[in-house]
C-alpha cells in the first residue's frame, strides 16, 4: 500500500505543492538568517559604540560626578556598574568565542585607546542581574538557535564588557543587542498559506486541463478495445504533446477501423459468394440416384450453408450500426419468449426493467435470441431473469445443461470455437452465436459474462447493459 495518489492529477499536484512548500520554507529560512545577520551587524556596531562612548565620558568625569551620569545612562537593556576589581562573570558557550573577540576588537576601535577590554557573552541568572537590568526569557528552541547561530538571536544572551579606566576603576557594562524574534515568522504564515492556496488553485486548473484530455484518451482506448469500428475522432485539445498523442490515436483508430471493415467486407463477400455454388451443388445432389448418399450430401451442404449464412450475418453487422431509440426491453424479452414457446420450446421470464433503455431493437433482439438459442441447444429449457437498478440493466439466461469448463468460459466467445467436437451443426452449432451476441452487447457499452450455475446445474449467460453510460451518451 502506498500513500501516493494513484491518479496523474493527484501525483502532479502533489509534486507541485511539495515543491512550492519546500521552496517557501527554504526561502523564509534564508531570509530569516539573512535578516538576523543584518540586525546583528547593526546592533553590534551600535552597542560597541555606546559602550565605548560611555567609557570615554566616565573616564573624563571626576569620581563624585560619575554616579549621577550613570543613573542617566542606565536602562532596562543597558546597565553600567563601577568597581575597583573585575567582576567574576560566568563563562558562556564556546560557540560564542568568535563573537566575543569581534565585539572586543570593535569596542577598542571606538575607544581609540589601549585600555584593557574584556567581553563575555553569557546568560545572566536572576541573582547575577544588576539593578533593574532585564534579561530576555526565551524558549528552548530560541536558546538552541542563539547558541549555534548567535547572530540570529543576539538578545537571548547578555554582553558583559569590562573596561579599565585611566584611574584604575573598572567599568562593567551589561547590554543586550536588538533581537530578531521568532514570532516574526508567525506573521509570515498567513502570506505563505495565501500563496500556497493561489498556487494550488492555478496548479490544479492547469493539471486538470492536461489530465482531462488524457482521461478522454483512456476512455476512447477502452472503447476501441471493445469495438474498433465505432466512435468519433477525439477532439484535439490540451498541451501540444497531448494533442500530438490524440492526433496519432485518431489516425490509428481510422486505420484500424478501415482494416476491420475491409476484412469484414471481404469475408462477408466470400460467404455471400459461397451461396451460389452451394445452391448449384444442392440442385446436382438431387440427381444422385442413391438415396443414402444423397441424404448425406444434402446434410453436408446444409451445414455449409448454415456456416456461410452465420458468417455473412456476423460480418455484415460490423460497422453497420442502426439508430438507437428508447426500447421497452421487457416487451422485447416477452415477445422473444412467445416466439420460442410457439415452436414448442420451454422458455420462461421473470422480472421487468424499471425504465426503457436506449438500444438498437433488432440488434438487441438478435443478441438475446442467440443466448436463448444457445441455452436451448445445450439445456433443453431456458429461464430468463431481469434485474434493473440505477447502475445497470441485467438480463440473465440460464439453462440446465452440463455447463462449461472454467478454462473455456472465455474461449467460447471466439468465432467458430465450439466445445462440441463432433462437427454436428445440430448439436454444436456454427460457433458464431456467442461472438455475435458479445459484439452487440459491446456496441451498447455492455458486456456478456458466462458462469456456471451453483452445484453444476447449468450455465448462466448474463447480459449487462450500463444505465449510467446510456444516460451520458449523446443522442444519435
Amino acid at each position: 500500500m502506498t500513500l501516493l495518489p494513484r491518479s496523474l492529477f493527484g501525483r502532479t499536484l502533489l509534486v507541485l505543492v511539495t515543491g512550492l512548500m519546500l521552496t517557501e520554507i527554504v526561502s523564509q529560512t534564508v531570509n530569516f538568517f539573512d535578516r538576523g545577520s543584518g540586525v546583528y551587524r547593526l546592533g553590534a556596531q551600535q552597542t560597541a559604540l555606546r559602550i565605548a562612548q560611555s567609557a570615554r565620558i566616565l573616564n573624563r568625569l571626576p569620581s563624585r560626578e560619575r554616579e549621577a551620569v550613570i543613573e542617566e545612562m542606565n536602562g532596562p537593556s543597558f546597565i553600567v556598574v563601577l568597581g575597583g576589581v573585575p567582576v567574576d562573570v560566568e563563562k558562556g558557550f564556546a560557540e560564542h568565542d568568535r563573537y566575543e573577540r569581534a565585539l572586543s576588537a570593535l569596542i577598542k576601535h571606538y575607544l581609540r585607546s589601549e585600555w584593557s577590554t574584556a567581553v563575555k557573552i553569557t546568560s545572566l541568572g536572576r541573582e547575577s542581574r544588576p539593578g533593574n537590568y532585564e534579561a530576555v526569557d526565551t524558549s528552548p528552541l530560541e536558546q538552541w538557535i542563539a547558541r549555534h547561530f548567535y547572530f540570529v538571536l543576539p538578545g537571548t544572551y547578555s554582553i558583559v564588557s569590562q573596561i579599565g579606566l585611566e584611574d584604575g576603576t573598572i567599568a562593567v557594562f551589561y547590554a543586550r543587542m536588538p533581537q530578531e524574534p521568532l514570532s516574526r515568522i508567525e506573521s509570515l504564515l498567513p502570506r505563505l498559506l495565501l500563496t500556497l492556496a493561489i498556487f494550488i488553485v492555478l496548479g490544479a486548473a492547469a493539471v486538470r486541463a492536461t489530465t482531462r484530455s488524457l482521461a478522454r484518451l483512456a476512455r476512447a482506448a477502452e472503447q476501441i478495445g471493445a469495438d474498433p469500428a465505432e466512435g468519433a475522432p477525439l477532439q484535439e485539445d490540451g498541451p501540444s504533446e497531448v494533442r500530438s498523442v490524440i492526433r496519432a490515436f485518431n489516425r490509428m483508430r481510422l486505420d484500424l477501423r478501415s482494416y476491420v471493415l475491409e476484412r469484414a467486407r471481404m469475408l462477408g463477400a466470400i460467404s455471400h459468394d459461397l451461396q451460389t455454388p452451394i445452391t448449384r451443388l444442392r440442385l446436382r445432389a438431387e440427381m444422385i440416384q442413391d438415396a443414402g448418399s444423397r441424404a448425406k450430401f444434402l446434410r453436408d451442404l446444409a451445414e455449409m450453408e448454415a456456416i456461410a449464412g452465420s458468417t455473412l450475418e456476423f460480418f455484415k453487422s460490423l460497422g453497420n450500426e442502426p439508430r438507437r431509440q428508447p426500447l421497452d426491453v421487457g416487451a422485447l424479452v416477452g415477445s422473444l419468449c412467445e416466439d420460442w414457446t410457439d415452436t414448442g420450446r420451454d422458455v420462461t421470464v421473470e422480472g421487468r426493467p424499471r425504465a426503457t433503455f436506449s438500444a438498437h431493437p433488432q440488434a438487441l433482439r438478435r443478441c438475446l435470441d442467440n443466448l436463448v438459442e444457445n441455452a436451448l441447444r445445450y439445456g433443453e429449457r431456458a429461464s430468463i431473469s431481469i434485474e434493473d437498478d440505477d447502475v445497470s440493466l441485467r438480463i440473465a439466461v440460464r439453462d440446465e445443461g452440463p455447463g462449461i469448463p472454467e478454462e473455456d468460459l472465455e474461449r467460447v466467445f471466439e468465432p467458430f470455437f465450439r466445445l462440441e467436437q463432433s462437427r454436428n451443426r445440430d448439436s454444436g452449432g456454427t460457433g458464431l452465436g456467442l461472438a455475435i451476441a458479445r459484439n452487440i452487447a459491446r456496441w451498447h457499452g455492455g458486456e456478456i459474462r458466462l458462469r456456471n450455475a451453483p452445484g453444476g446445474k447449468g450455465l448462466i449467460a448474463e447480459l449487462v447493459l450500463p444505465r449510467t453510460a446510456a444516460r451520458r451518451r449523446k443522442p444519435d
